[in-house]
């Protein structure tokens, strides 16, 4: 590692990854670069450009870094500024759910060939800050879970061809240790999966993620903030469901650390394709039963 180089050292008994050099340490994550690519362009067209320019004006001032009056905010500026805080990095251990990664440039690849992207946390936590003062929560919570369903779709699409799977329960009896090491090497979560069948014959699926990035230094929240992970499970498991079995899933987030819980949980039900959205208040019961 050259003096100038970040120590990008993973850690899988935590689930996250710690960018360290010049006297800082932070923690970053691994993101799809679809959804960050796909996000931009739906918050443009759900808001309109000038809006757009306002969060992006609002989030470089947050993160120190304000922009003058007579120039242009954009998402370039948002991506030098992560480029600065994280470039060049030098990976430590990188695991081997990555191709080969020289750490100059902050994108790479995770196998079998999904495009990634590395953020800063603080960067990701100030945008999601910016984006509820500017859109309201709800607008925001809604832009994040429609554009992470929409990544997770192309995602779990892609899973399902690469690990060969034949039918959904084969999916299910694997996740748990895809997970294992997923979820850790792009620095979310310590992750673990869970499911039985219900009455209805159809599987509950519990996704468990001890030390989120989404709640990380969060606390006290009034409702469950993992908006991203929540969309992306959402459009995986509806791949699967539909690539695998032909029917449909919905996922929804159960448990929140960042609302004073232990661990954050997302419960993913299968059901009929083309079916109304599930009563989650009926489901309770049946993701509880599997919460051990």
């Amino acid at each position: 590692m050259s003096q100038n180089e970040n120590r990008m050292k993973w850690d899988p008994g935590s689930g996250s990854i710690t960018l360290a050099g010049d006297g800082k340490e932070e923690r970053i994550f691994i993101i799809s670069r679809d959804f960050m690519g796909a996000f931009i362009g739906e918050m443009i067209e759900t808001s309109g450009k000038s809006t757009f320019k306002i969060t992006m004006r609002k989030l470089m001032e947050k993160l120190g870094k304000p922009v003058a009056d007579d120039a242009e905010a954009s998402w370039d500026l948002f991506e030098k500024y992560n480029d600065e805080q994280i470039l060049p990095a030098s990976p430590e251990g990188l695991p081997k759910e990555f191709g080969p990664w020289d750490g100059k440039s902050r994108n790479l690849t995770l196998l079998p060939d999904i495009p990634m992207t590395v953020w800063t946390v603080k960067s990701a936590q100030a945008f999601k800050d910016v984006m509820d003062d500017v859109m309201t929560e709800k607008g925001a919570t809604a832009l994040l879970q429609s554009m992470g369903k929409k990544a997770g779709a192309s995602i779990g699409a892609r899973f399902a061809k690469y690990f060969g799977w034949a039918d959904l329960p084969g999916a299910v009896n694997s996740l748990n240790e895809i997970a294992g090491r997923m979820f850790p090497a792009i620095g979310w979560s310590k992750g673990s999966v869970m499911s039985q069948n219900g009455k209805d014959g159809k599987s509950m699926i519990l996704i468990k993620c001890v030390n989120s990035y989404e709640t990380f230094e969060k606390k006290s929240a009034s409702r469950p903030v993992c908006n991203i992970t929540s969309g992306l499970l959402n459009g995986i498991w509806s791949a699967f469901a539909d690539t695998l079995a032909g029917q449909g899933a919905e996922a929804r987030e159960v448990k929140c650390s960042a609302k004073g819980d232990a661990y954050c949980a997302f419960a993913v039900k299968i059901k009929d394709k083309g079916t109304p959205p599930l009563d989650w208040k009926e489901l309770e019961a049946e993701w509880q039963a599997i919460d051990k």
